[in-house]
């Protein structure tokens, strides 16, 4: 999908995979040299990013030479708060546990852009949602590592078990499901409908953490000026990355972005107008951009296309394509086929 976003992940995630290979008898040299990765001076520039379709290819290597599919688990175990640098220490300093994974949601970016992460919350349950974006390459490994590594901090920090509550995945069955199970100790659902992590809330209330307000503000600060910087995106591009990875679930109310955004609905529309946008327009391009990539690289139906762009049926979607492309879907879908 053509975007000028430049999607990428924290170099503390390809060094953490590193020190676990190593940690499990693999080299990651050539690895690292097969996808145009430089481990000095990722360690040398720890705030640093990597472009997601290098990190993505790296998983993949990874997976090959492992033959291990949950070893996006065992990252976890090499990944550490401080590696996340200002996101960690933030974590340390805030005024409980569960606030301390309220900010993780909230600032996610800093460790990926590459997906949008959503925090949901029940009396009993917190849960961390992961909703890829159509046309940027996501391992399922690195949804696993994130997941372990949430884990993995919660309970450093103090929380008890039993932790999770349950974990739902859109990755395929693994022909053995049984890692899943015994790191998260809780059910375990593949091919579901989202990727979330629910925790139990009651287990979030202990905790280890310094509670320093003045410390925890200056890191926050430092956070926020570095996610203000990601890819200097504009507001109309931060709501499109936000609907690319939520039309399928349903069409978002503006209401709901802003939210994400930390805007209300009203400051949303005044900056989105100040870009000479609106939400609708921005609604309908994302729309248009996510069918038009459907139809260049799956073998999707146009009613399962129609769908999963947000509309009401196949009819609907055709007019609206047509207007957009001067072609209809199923002519636009015939250009695209080798000749």
């Amino acid at each position: 999908m053509n975007s000028s976003l430049k999607y990428s992940t924290l170099a503390a995630w390809p060094l953490a995979i590193c020190r676990a290979l190593e940690a499990h008898g693999y080299d990651p040299a050539s690895l690292l040299t097969d996808c145009d990765l430089d481990r000095e001076a990722l360690v040398q520039n720890p705030d640093g990013r990597v472009d997601i379709r290098l990190m993505t290819r790296f998983w993949d290597q990874v997976r090959q030479q492992t033959r291990d599919e949950a070893f996006g688990l065992k990252v976890a175990d090499y990944a550490l708060p401080l590696h996340f640098r200002a996101l960690g220490l933030l974590m340390h300093t805030a005024d409980s546990l569960e606030d301390a994974l309220l900010k993780i949601g909230r600032y996610a970016a800093m460790v990926s852009n590459s997906v949008t992460i959503r925090v949901e919350q029940t009396p009993a349950s917190l849960a961390f949602c992961i909703d890829p974006i159509a046309g940027v390459p996501i391992s399922t490994m690195a949804i696993d590592s994130f997941f372990a590594t949430l884990m993995r901090f919660a309970s450093q920090l103090g929380a008890r078990s039993p932790l999770v509550a349950q974990v739902e995945l859109l990755r395929p069955r693994p022909a053995e499901p049984a890692s899943w199970e015994r790191y998260f100790e809780a059910p375990v659902i593949f091919s579901a409908s989202q990727n979330a992590l629910w925790f139990r809330r009651g287990q979030l209330k202990h905790g280890l953490l310094m509670g320093d307000e003045r410390m925890a503000a200056y890191n926050e600060s430092v956070v926020q000026a570095y996610v203000a910087g990601l890819d200097a995106a504009t507001f109309g591009q931060q709501v499109k990355r936000l609907l690319l990875a939520q039309l399928e679930a349903g069409e978002p109310a503006i209401g709901s972005v802003a939210s994400q955004l930390n805007l209300t609905e009203r400051s949303l529309r005044r900056r989105l107008r100040e870009e000479g946008l609106s939400y609708r327009e921005l609604l309908q391009q994302s729309r248009m951009e996510m069918a038009e990539y459907y139809l260049r690289h799956t073998t999707l139906s146009v009613t399962d296309i129609a769908l999963r762009s947000g509309f009401a049926d196949a009819s609907n979607f055709a007019r609206a394509f047509t207007r957009w492309f001067s072609q209809s879907p199923t002519e636009f879908r015939k250009t695209q086929l080798p000749h």
